[in-house]
């Protein structure tokens, strides 16, 4: 009797600790099946961001071609044609104070007032004048066009971020502000414009506001997210681009507030691309 016990016993304690290591074999497949998918999803994210951030650069050298050429395009063809036929008025012979000479010189300051704005569009989308005279004077320049329409009061505010970032940051910057400028006399309807330029230990922070009309910026992003062409959300992609954080604060009727900060001892936009191909 006791034997049979013991037997009995034997088959049950086995068949428990069969049971027991199908059932952690089971738990520890799911486990290992579960890091799996997750390594995978994070394996595709990462593939997606260099993806969208390998596009975003080539869309941004490739505009950077196409404004070059624009530049080089207006101030050799177009400026000059202007320019020639302003001087062109100059030679009309027409008798002093009569209607003719007033209709010539309404007609001569016109075109010299389109080959100003020709001229400042042509340095303002030329590459290389960002990096010749810098991020802080392209764009005060930036802010003197838009003060000239009489639209609007601009205000700088800037210190010395001269040599602690790169010329490609520079330039992505640059456009940024362009951008957001250009959202601002499109949308806004504001009539002052600040931009500012601080330093906070080892962080460049570029601000600016408005005192627009606002919006409501999460609408906004969720209308954007499907589609396509430059955006909120694609400005931030390119603060992202280059190391730095987005950050937009708006209300209704209150104005508008763009903080993008840039790291000072971050690596330069070819060795930050260089390291997210490995």
């Amino acid at each position: 009797m006791q034997s049979n016990f013991q037997e009995v016993f034997i088959v049950i304690f086995t068949s428990i600790f069969l049971l027991v290591l199908l059932v952690g074999f089971i738990v520890i497949m799911l486990i290992l099946n579960q890091k799996g998918r997750q390594a995978q999803t994070q394996e595709l994210h990462l593939m997606k961001e260099r993806y969208e951030q390998e596009l975003l650069k080539s869309q941004l050298e490739i505009q950077e071609n196409v404004f070059g050429h624009l530049s080089q395009e207006i101030h050799d063809n177009i400026g000059q044609s202007l320019t020639f036929v302003a001087l062109s008025l100059l030679t009309v012979p027409v008798e002093n104070n009569s209607e003719a000479q007033e209709y010539i010189e309404e007609s001569r300051k016109a075109l010299q007032k389109a080959i100003t704005e020709l001229r400042d569009l042509s340095r303002s989308l030329h590459t290389d004048r960002v990096t010749e005279v810098g991020l802080a004077n392209s764009i005060e320049f930036e802010l003197e066009r838009l003060k000239r329409t009489n639209l609007y009061e601009t205000s700088v505010n800037f210190v010395d971020i001269r040599n602690l970032l790169d010329h490609q940051t520079e330039i992505i910057l640059f456009r940024i502000v362009q951008e957001m400028l250009n959202n601002i006399v499109k949308h806004a309807r504001a009539s002052k414009v600040e931009v500012s330029l601080s330093r906070n230990a080892d962080i460049i922070v570029l601000e600016i506001t408005d005192n627009g009309i606002g919006f409501d910026p999460e609408a906004l992003f969720a209308e954007q997210e499907n589609q396509k062409g430059l955006g909120l959300r694609n400005i931030r992609k390119r603060a992202s681009l280059i190391g730095g954080t987005f950050h937009i604060h708006s209300v209704k009727n209150s104005g508008t507030a763009i903080r993008i900060t840039i790291p000072v001892n971050k690596q330069s936009f070819h060795e930050h691309n260089e390291e997210i191909e490995i």
